[in-house]
Parts: structure tokens; C-alpha cells; sequence
């Protein structure tokens, strides 16, 4: 059958299922629907999501037997898997994938309908639900894999799992079936844990091997034992408990291993080649269908979003799920050892290999968004293997992803996942930069992985610890750095300049961050910011700076969280350069300035934050700042106006800036007051004003007061940098007096470097960090980022439709193409630190 005619029959085969009643005992005609050859871009074209939504609301008896039809499809395909029936099963995965989107929209966090309901959690004695039982087991038959009988082997009617489990479990096995997504395998290889060969076999390496290679044997143990020592070491420093032990548990190591999808984290010594990205095609197709079924959050609205109430997504995160391990090594592991610079089969194969990796890293971040945090205390049993004790895991909100995510206590694979992650970040800037050779094609997935970097963060304790003291930290901030700076006027992309933020915010509080920030900066980013020579703070500085000069309205919000990051870091920073020192100093004059200081009550609050950072490197870092010391010294009319303003002055400065703004404010509340004056049956005005709304015009209005002028004194920290200017401006100004005002600019930074400052500065304060902290409303962002960034690189193959979404608006542009805002709900809630 040709390509045309297939299409053609398949449209006419769903046309049948629209238009009337298909006895689920057609045998004819589902067999034959199952069999035309068909492409997912077929299927979801044919299959609109108006047409979706009729079979759901219209004809769900139809809609019912496709679902248990293709899931049981898939169940026979895990019990026996022949390619012969591979094409089959992809049909299958592919009109899942169309439908099961459909059905979550009224699932459990959508709007409840108990057909759906029936349909994917049903196992009552109904008809349906005795046909669909009967359907699954015929097809299924023999071994009781999936445990359809809990009780008795004799009994097969006892417990029958719901159509929702089996289709997801179904699309876990079908990502690790022999030569469909992996290699054959041996039951008996689950013995090796993945990590090293076999007693056995070692034992007869050893005998044959001669000197070199038991000499090189013993200094790998050595290594290994180092290592091990190192990360009990690491635990401890951390807070983390000696590690318990019990009789039994799940293991948390993949098994069998070698069906894990590349090396890396869980395993090592296996080969990545082409031979395994074989496999690639359809695991594109299961990983959508594995996506797809788990998009339950989308249509919650973001205010009742409960992260365990998905009963779909429990089922994939139970510690019962198949392969779940394995997956999540896999996952991973595709992830951190993707290379875009290194392509493998060809143009074709690496766009195919960037889908797999992009899928990955979508999944991964959605399983490690819901339910509950992992306990990242170690459990091992008899053999010393991670495990979790049974009663954890059998609790509500168990998540066996985060579990194994936060157990990971190996420095070696936590700098694979660190080294992983941010080659792939960097990569943004590389395959902007036409100079560089080799720079190969740009990722598309850079927001997944930083949500997911975002994650690891989150979840393992160890991690930033690890990265602090092993790791090379400028390796994050400087993509970070670039996305921000590239982001900044496009108000499409305010959720990624907030996650950047967020992600600078946290490492910020770390003093060893601050510290690694003194390491020079020699990249040259493809993009017009300033040339300097200096350090990585420098660089953060002055992206910083340009957000707020040159960037979105909508980033206001997020100018505290600047300054934050920057005061975090500036009790750390040495030799801050030229262009650094100018650009904070020429930001503190534009914060000062009677549009931005007037602005509003607290408007002031975000000057407090600047002169911290001043005070922080006169009293820590003077002799290695002269730039930044001599830049203050320059604008020295600046502090001296803010240190000795007046109410007078204030009011009108405030006139200048705004006008006599008040009275227009009150004139906008009479109008109101106008329009909407209503009378009673006698005449009388019964209008009144909610005190509430004048205070909101009010406030929005402000002026300054002597209540305002009182706080802002007492807010404002001025005595260091006041002492600094009474003692070094008389100093330079003699300078420039004997050279007659002809003096250079190195010789005043020698006389700086030379001034001591030793008890002429009050005593120095005590350095304060502000660590992030992580609250209900940034978890909730995070989530409807991540579902945002999914549903905005799901458009060519449209597995949502944005109708029906409720966890972020949707709205289309003139292209006629989906867009998204999930900053909506979040602008004043979405930073929180202390």
C-alpha cells in the first residue's frame, strides 16, 4: 500500500470511528486499523483536536475500545516482542500519544468525568470493564507480568490493574525492548551491578594478567578507595547521616545494567556508539507517548496545583514502576554525554540523537517535579547496594526519580552531571561564535536543561557542596551570564532571565562561589557586551547592568534579586575592573535618580543594596579595588546630595521628576466617583469610596514625606563611604593640585593603592549573606515554566492543544502560532530569600 492510499485509509478508518458506534467485536476493522502504515505526522494531523474531543465527548464507546485496544496492543508487543509487530506497536504509541492528552484534560486534575474516569482507573465488574479485562488478558495471556492477580495465580479476576497503569507501564517496558530501543540481553547479566565485572571473571583477569596490568589493577583500587573516602567525607561536611542498613529494599543501582542507554552515572565501561543511537527513531515516539501520558499538570489552574494528586504521575514515579532505574540512567545519562560538537552517523542521525536528548531532558524534569522530595540519607543492604526500605517507598508522594536523584553520592558521577550540563549550556554561546571552529549546531533544549540543573541543585544535597570544591563554577555563570544578556528585551523570554536569577541567586550564597568568581574572565561571547579585563563577577556585574539600563519593563521585579546576587558576592571580589566599577557606580546614580527614587514608597530599598556592596568591598577588598574607590570618588556630589537631602529637596525633586502628581491622583478618584454615584429611592447619594481603593491610587501615586525621609535616613548606610570620601578627596585633590591639573589616571590609582585606610572607616560590619529559600510560589513557577517551555517545543508535532490549558494563559500571535505567559500570576511572588 502506498503512502496516499495508506493516509487515505486511515482517514477513512477514523472518519468510521466519528461518525458511528464500532463494535469493540469488529475484528475486521480494528485489526485492519492497527495495520495501515501511518507517520505521527499523519496521525496527529488526521486526528484533529476537535475530532479528539468528539470521539471523547460524543463517541466515547469508540474512544474506549481505540484505548484498549492500543494498550492492550502494547502489552502483547512487551510479552512478545517480534519486529514483525514493531510497526504495529508504533501505530499504537502514536495514536496514544494523540488521545491521552485528550483524556487527562478531564483526568484528575482537569475537569472530572467519570466515563474518563471509568475508562483509565476503572477495574469495577461493569461490562466495559469486564470487556476490557477480558481484551487485555487474551492478548497478553501466560506469564502474569503485570501482576494483574495480586492474591492467587488461580484466580485472574481478583485484581485487574487499571488501563492507565498498564499503558504507562507498557511505554516503560517498550523503552528498553530488544532491537526495538536496546540491544539483546541476558537475564543473568542483572548480577552485575553495572560498576564492575564479576568476582569470578576478575579473579581469572588477575591470573592472566601479568606485572603492568596487576600493578594498574591495584592503583584503580587505590583510586577507587580515595574516592570512596572522599565522598564519606563529603556526606559528613554536608550534615548527612552514616549509612543505615536493612534486610531488604528496592535498589536504587540499574539492573540489568547494560540495557541502560549510555554510560555515565550508574554504570560505566560501556561503550556509546553509533550502534546504540540506532535505536533512536522509536525511542522518540515512546518518549512522547511516556510525556504525553504525565501532562496531567497542564490543565490544573496554577492556584490548586497539587504536585501528588496526579494519580497518572504516580503511577510513573512509584517505586514499582518497570525500569524505572534504568530509565532514569539512561535519562540522564543521554543527557550529560551529549555533544553537539560531535556528530555521530551523519546531519540526519545527530538531529534525530538532539530529539532523543531534548525528550529526555523534557521527562526527566516533569518526573522530578511532583511528588515529594527524596530522602537523601543512605539505606544500603548486605551487599552494599543503595536501596529504599519498602515502607518509604510504599508512602503517598513516594517519587522513586527524586529518591535515586538525591542518592547519588559519587564525586565522580556528580562532576559527570556537572560537566554534563553546563557543556551543553555553553554550547548557547559556541554556536553563536562563526569564528570558532568545530562550534556545531545549537541546542534547542538549553531551558530544559536548566530547569533540570535547577533540579539537581534542588534535590541532592551534595551537589553544590561538590561543585564548590571540585568543580570549576564558571563554567555555569557563563552561559548564564550570555542567555540573560540576550534575553533582556524580549519580554517573551522573562521566565528565562527569572530562572538564570534564580539559579545565580542560589549559588550566590555559597562563600567558596564568591570566592571562585576572582578567576579571569578570557571568553569572548558573541554579543555586544563591553570588553573588559577582570574576573567572572565582573562579568555578572555588568550583564546585571544592562538589564536594568537596556532591558524589559517586565524585569523591574527582579532588580532586588540583581543587586542580591552582586551584594552576595562583594565582600569576595578583588580587582574589580574599570568598566565594572563605572557601570555599578553610573547604576547607583540612575537608581538615584528622582524618576527611579520616587517611584514608589520602597523605591529606595534598592540603593540600600548598592551602597552595601560599596561598604563591602571599601571594608574587605580596598587595596584591590582603586578602580571602584576612585569611580566614588568622581561621583562624590552624588552621596553627598543623598546623605544631606532634605524633605524640601525631596518634594522637589519629586516635582521635577513627576508634577504635582497627587493632585491628578485625587482628580482620577472624583472622576471615578462620578461615574459610578448612585442615589436611593429619596435622592440621597449612596456612593461610597473602599478605602482600599483610594490607597491603591494613592500608592501608586507617591510623594515624598517626613515619615518617608525619616525611614530613608535610617535605611540608607552612608557613614563608610562619607568617611572614605572626607579622607581620600582632600588627598586626591592635592594631588591634582601640585600637577597643576594635569595628571594621568594610573598615577591617582597608585596614590589610592598607597592611602591606608586603617581606623579612619567605622568598624566593619558583619558580612551578611542572603541565601535563597525555596517557597510554595517559586515550586509553582517552576512547574508552569517547565510544562511552558514543553508546550512552546511541542509545536511542529502539537501534542497539546492550548484550548484546554489552565496552568498558564495561552494566547496566539499574528502568525497564527501558540505562545505562552507564565509570569502572569508571579511578578511580586517569585522571589524569596533572607
Amino acid at each position: 500500500m502506498g503512502a496516499s492510499a495508506s493516509r487515505e485509509k486511515f482517514r477513512e478508518s477514523f472518519e468510521e470511528l466519528i461518525g458511528e458506534d464500532i463494535s469493540p467485536d469488529d475484528a475486521e476493522f480494528w485489526d485492519e486499523l492497527w495495520k495501515i502504515p501511518s507517520s505521527a505526522e499523519e496521525v496527529f494531523e488526521l486526528i484533529s483536536p476537535s475530532s479528539a474531543r468528539f470521539l471523547r465527548d460524543e463517541r466515547f464507546d469508540n474512544l474506549a475500545t481505540l484505548f484498549t485496544q492500543a494498550t492492550a496492543q502494547l502489552c502483547q508487543i512487551v510479552e512478545t516482542p517480534y519486529s514483525i509487530y514493531f510497526d504495529q506497536a508504533l501505530n499504537c504509541v502514536r495514536v496514544l500519544t494523540r488521545i491521552l492528552p485528550f483524556l487527562l484534560e478531564k483526568g484528575d486534575l482537569g475537569a472530572r468525568d467519570m466515563n474518563v474516569e471509568s475508562l483509565c482507573w476503572g477495574t469495577g465488574d461493569g461490562d466495559e470493564a469486564g470487556y476490557r479485562d477480558n481484551m487485555v488478558g487474551k492478548i497478553i495471556g501466560g506469564e502474569d507480568k503485570y501482576n494483574l492477580d495480586k492474591e492467587s495465580a488461580d484466580d485472574d479476576e481478583d485484581a485487574p490493574e487499571p488501563l492507565a497503569l498498564l499503558a504507562i507501564h507498557a511505554a516503560m517496558h517498550m523503552l528498553f525492548l530488544p532491537q526495538f530501543t536496546c540491544d539483546f540481553y541476558e537475564d543473568e547479566e542483572e548480577e552485575d551491578g553495572g560498576d564492575s565485572v564479576s568476582s569470578r571473571e576478575s579473579g581469572e583477569q588477575r591470573k592472566k594478567a601479568g606485572f603492568l596490568e596487576r600493578r594498574a589493577m591495584k592503583m584503580e583500587k587505590e583510586a577507587e578507595a580515595k574516592a570512596l573516602k572522599e565522598d564519606e567525607e563529603m556526606k559528613r561536611e554536608v550534615g548527612l547521616p552514616d549509612s543505615s542498613y536493612v534486610a531488604e529494599g528496592i535498589v536504587l543501582r540499574p539492573k540489568p545494567a547494560c540495557i541502560v542507554w549510555a554510560a555515565g552515572c550508574g554504570i560505566k565501561n560501556k561503550k556509546y556508539t553509533e550502534n546504540i543511537r540506532k535505536y533512536d527513531k522509536n525511542r522518540v515516539e515512546v518518549l512522547r507517548l511516556l510525556l504525553a501520558a504525565c501532562c496531567d499538570p497542564l490543565y490544573s489552574p496554577a492556584e490548586d496545583y497539587n504536585p501528588v494528586a496526579s494519580r497518572w504521575l504516580s503511577v510513573a514515579t512509584a517505586a514499582d514502576a518497570p525500569n524505572a532505574i534504568c530509565l532514569f540512567y539512561s535519562l540522564l545519562n543521554t543527557i550529560i554525554t551529549y555533544d553537539p560538537k560531535q556528530g555521530i552517523g551523519g546531519a540526519f542521525a545527530m538531529d534525530i540523537h538532539a530529539k532523543v536528548v531534548g525528550l529526555s531532558a523534557q521527562l526527566l524534569c516533569v518526573v522530578l517535579d511532583c511528588g515529594l522530595p527524596g530522602n537523601p540519607e543512605s539505606i544500603k543492604n548486605e551487599e552494599e547496594e543503595e536501596i529504599v526500605d519498602f515502607e518509604e517507598a510504599a508512602a503517598t508522594g513516594f517519587n522513586i526519580f527524586r529518591t535515586t536523584l538525591a542518592r547519588i553520592t559519587s564525586g565522580r558521577e556528580l562532576s559527570l552531571i556537572y560537566d554534563g550540563l553546563t557543556r551543553l549550556l555553553s554550547n548557547v554561546y559556541e554556536s553563536g561564535n562563526t569564528l570558532a571552529s568545530g562550534c556545531g549546531k545549537g541546542i534547542q533544549c538549553y531551558q530544559e536543561i536548566l530547569v533540570l540543573f535547577w533540579k539537581v541543585l534542588d534535590e541532592n544535597p551534595l551537589f553544590i557542596d561538590h561543585i564548590m570544591t571540585k568543580c570549576d563554577t564558571t563554567k555555569i555563570v557563563v552561559p548564564v551570564c550570555y542567555i540573560l544578556y540576550q534575553s533582556r528585551k524580549d519580554p517573551a523570554r522573562i521566565g528565562l532571565i527569572h530562572i538564570c536569577t534564580f539559579l545565580l541567586l542560589k549559588l550566590s550564597g555559597e562563600r567558596s562561589f564568591a570566592v571562585s568568581l576572582n578567576k579571569a574572565y578570557t571568553t569572548r561571547l558573541p554579543c555586544d557586551l563591553p570588553l573588559f579585563t577582570g574576573g567572572h563577577a565582573d562579568l555578572i556585574s555588568i550583564t546585571f547592568h544592562k538589564l536594568v539600563v537596556n532591558g524589559s519593563i517586565k524585569l523591574v521585579p527582579l532588580y532586588s534579586c540583581f543587586l542580591t546576587i552582586i551584594c552576595n558576592i562583594s565582600p569576595y571580589w578583588r580587582k574589580m575592573s574599570l568598566v565594572a566599577a563605572v557601570k555599578l557606580v553610573n547604576l547607583f546614580e540612575l537608581l538615584a535618580s528622582p524618576k527611579f527614587l520616587f517611584s514608589n514608597f520602597k523605591a529606595y530599598q534598592h540603593l540600600a543594596q548598592i551602597l552595601e556592596v560599596f561598604n563591602n568591598m571599601i571594608q574587605y577588598q580596598y587595596h584591590d579595588n582603586q578602580h571602584l574607590i576612585y569611580a566614588i570618588i568622581r561621583r562624590k556630589d552624588t552621596f553627598g546630595r543623598l546623605s544631606t537631602m532634605s524633605l524640601g529637596r525631596a518634594q522637589s525633586l519629586y516635582d521635577q521628576a513627576y508634577g504635582d502628581r497627587t493632585t491628578r491622583a485625587k482628580e482620577e478618584i472624583r472622576k471615578r466617583i462620578v461615574s459610578v454615584k448612585r442615589v436611593d429611592e429619596q435622592g440621597k447619594d449612596m456612593t461610597t469610596l473602599d478605602d482600599s481603593d483610594e490607597d491603591d491610587i494613592i500608592g501608586r501615586n507617591f510623594e515624598p514625606t517626613e515619615s518617608w525621609l525619616s525611614e530613608f535616613k535610617d535605611k540608607m548606610p552612608f557613614e563608610t563611604i562619607s568617611r572614605l570620601l572626607q579622607h581620600l578627596v582632600p588627598v586626591i585633590d592635592d594631588v591634582i593640585e601640585k600637577a597643576d591639573g594635569v595628571v594621568d589616571e594610573k598615577f591617582i590609582l597608585d596614590v589610592l593603592r598607597d592611602v591606608t585606610m586603617v581606623g579612619l572607616l567605622p568598624v566593619p560590619h558583619p558580612i551578611v549573606i542572603r541565601k535563597y529559600q525555596p517557597n510554595q510560589y517559586t515550586s509553582l513557577w517552576f512547574t508552569a515554566y517547565l510544562w511552558g517551555v514543553i508546550y512552546i517545543n511541542h509545536q511542529s508535532l502539537p501534542i497539546f492543544d492550548g484550548k484546554a490549558i489552565k496552568l498558564f494563559r495561552v494566547s496566539i500571535d499574528g502568525a497564527g502560532r501558540d505562545d505562552y505567559d507564565d509570569d502572569e500570576d508571579f511578578d511580586d511572588e517569585d522571589e524569596d530569600y533572607e
